[in-house]
């Protein structure tokens, strides 16, 4: 599913900015923070082993501390809501089925029951020239297990309307479902779940 893990992806900026020192332009250390319009965390989950199922969380907050001298010092923090989940299923379809409710509900992701999903770095560092992993605790359904985010730092500037820095990164990672106890649709359903983030983030 379009995961548009993780979980936060976010955690791939943290991974980012060891190729920060590649650009000819040098991103001020300190806080940023995802810019929501410009944050994309999509999921993808074998379908009857014929497609992907894509979907995607809307609501996705990442807070960056940023260090592009030493990268290992970098820290990344991402909080998912997953009842912004969005399948599209609506647009798609003329019955009244709330998919989305069905998959935030007490079977699959269990909003009611676990809020959030959170992502906490607990090691960066640098692959490439602007590649870069970023290692972290993943919580899902109340179930904590570790996660590597692979990064592509895309670039940095200043915005003139803000007059603060912008940070961009792409992120992938693969998780499995039943990792965290999630066995929900395993006769229809794929186990793992590929992760596909896109953010920019802007300096506090």
């Amino acid at each position: 599913m379009r995961l548009a893990l993780a979980i936060a992806a976010l955690a791939l900026s943290a991974a980012g900015a060891p190729a920060l020192a590649q650009s000819a332009l040098s991103a001020p250390a300190g806080a940023y923070v995802s810019d929501p319009t410009h944050t994309s965390l999509e999921w993808r989950i074998k379908h009857q082993g014929l497609s992907f199922y894509t979907a995607r969380f809307t609501k996705v907050d990442a807070q960056l501390d940023f260090n592009e001298a030493d990268v290992s010092k970098s820290r990344l923090s991402v909080t998912i809501d997953p009842k912004s989940v969005e399948t599209d299923y609506a647009k798609t379809r003329t019955d009244t089925r709330d998919f989305n409710a069905e998959i935030f509900g007490e079977q699959i992701l269990n909003a009611p029951i676990f809020p959030t999903i959170t992502f906490r770095s607990t090691k960066v560092t640098r692959t490439g020239a602007d590649k870069g992993a970023a290692t972290g605790d993943l919580t899902f359904l109340n179930v904590t297990k570790p996660v590597t985010l692979a990064i592509t730092y895309n670039g940095n500037r200043p915005d003139p309307r803000s007059q603060k820095h912008r940070l961009g990164f792409s992120a992938t990672t693969t998780i499995k479902r039943s990792d965290f106890g999630l066995t929900y649709g395993g006769a229809f359903l794929g186990d793992e779940v590929q992760i596909v983030i896109e953010t920019e983030f802007r300096q506090k």
